[in-house]
């Protein structure tokens, strides 16, 4: 029998897959390290929905899924929750570990530091992302497809704008998303506790349940009938 749901992505996916579960759902995941999808080397694939080059134990378990969904990561008639696009933690610190921020108001913006412009940011992003943001687009031309932003685990000034940025990239690219950091409960705060997983760098099977509980109440993903 066909899954109800599909979940990719990385290490954010495990709440999301956890909470599923418990819901009752046949949801499939495909768990891929946030090294690789950093690596911005993903491509589509007519039949796996996604592939990369040179990286064959990869290819093996994305064919191993497809086999598994009988089809496409991105099929036309299994509702998609995506993880790709953000990997904050691979992308900010090389970014930031000098001080320089993209908003002048930040504190870590020094004499010591640089203040980067917009443009300059997004031509960062892309450098590092624009075969994730081209995997999404196309998979979305097919797929019901919702991208998951990260939750917000720490408070860095730094990697909230890139979060936020990364999802106005992925709006202007018609990706639809769900982002924690624009929900009124979790907005400007950590997430609680009680909604972290024990390493504390990510949601947990109640944060996920929240999720899936507002992305359904809100009609951003539907099931098939």
């Amino acid at each position: 029998m066909r899954p109800d749901l599909l979940i990719i992505g990385d290490s954010h996916t495990a709440a999301l897959q956890e909470a599923a579960i418990a819901r009752g759902l046949r949801s499939e995941m495909l768990y891929i390290s946030g090294n690789f999808w950093h690596e911005n080397k993903m491509r589509p694939h007519p039949d796996y929905g996604l592939t990369t080059p040179h990286r064959r134990g990869l290819n093996r378990r994305i064919a191993e899924f497809s086999q598994t969904v009988e089809g496409s990561a991105f099929p036309k008639d299994i509702p998609v929750l995506a993880s790709i696009g953000y990997h904050l933690g691979r992308l900010v610190p090389l970014f930031s570990r000098h001080g320089h921020s993209p908003d002048p108001s930040h504190a870590a913006v020094t004499e010591e530091a640089l203040f980067v412009s917009d443009a300059f940011l997004v031509a960062y992003i892309f450098s590092h992302r624009n075969s994730l943001f081209r995997l999404l687009r196309l998979g979305g031309l097919d797929a019901n497809l919702l991208v998951i932003a990260p939750p917000m685990i720490q408070t860095d000034p730094v990697a909230l704008y890139f979060a936020a940025r990364i999802t106005r990239i992925l709006r202007d690219h018609g990706i639809a998303v769900f982002d924690p950091r624009e929900e009124p409960d979790w907005a400007d705060q950590p997430l609680p506790e009680n909604l972290r997983a024990p390493d504390g760098v990510h949601g947990n099977e109640a944060y996920g349940a929240e999720v899936l509980a507002r992305i359904f109440d809100r009609d951003l993903i539907r099931l098939a009938a």
